[in-house]
């Protein structure tokens, strides 16, 4: 699923520097900002989630990236073994990985969602204000602003 995902953000990621400052681009992302802006003005429950979503982001994409290296590493260290126990060391040390990351995924995951209880109302308004205010932004300037 990781794996699916980093192409996605590949994809999202090369179509928005292509697109990204055509006109058209710019006119819905603005519209985009302002009706979830709006959304989560009104109920901040929304704005909770979208910070948890992107703090998540950021973190799983650190942890698959430690997850691969160390992939890596355990190939490269099978490689040098011989037979039987190179095969054993790899299906053990692949599964590890798998359950290491699936595991540390959840706890962070449950660690920003727990911290992000703790922020009150009105900041979570604030953060949707100011997202209308980027969109607006965008509208009226016809220039892409990306927090």
């Amino acid at each position: 699923m990781a794996f699916v995902n980093g192409i996605i953000g590949f994809v999202n990621k090369t179509i928005n520097k292509l697109f990204g400052k055509t006109h058209i681009f710019i006119i819905l992302l603005g519209w985009l900002l302002v009706i979830t802006g709006i959304l989560m003005l009104w109920k901040p429950e929304k704005a909770r989630k979208s910070l948890a979503g992107q703090g998540f982001g950021l973190i799983k994409g650190y942890i698959f990236i430690l997850a691969m290296f160390l992939g890596v590493l355990l190939i490269s260290a099978a490689n040098k073994l011989n037979g039987l126990l190179a095969l054993v060391i790899l299906i053990f040390g692949i599964v590890f990985l798998v359950k290491g990351y699936l595991f540390l995924k959840k706890k962070i995951s449950n660690k920003i969602r727990e911290w992000l209880q703790k922020v009150p109302i009105p900041y979570l308004r604030g953060y949707a204000v100011i997202q209308i205010a980027i969109g607006m932004a965008m509208l009226v300037f016809q220039k892409r602003i990306y927090f």
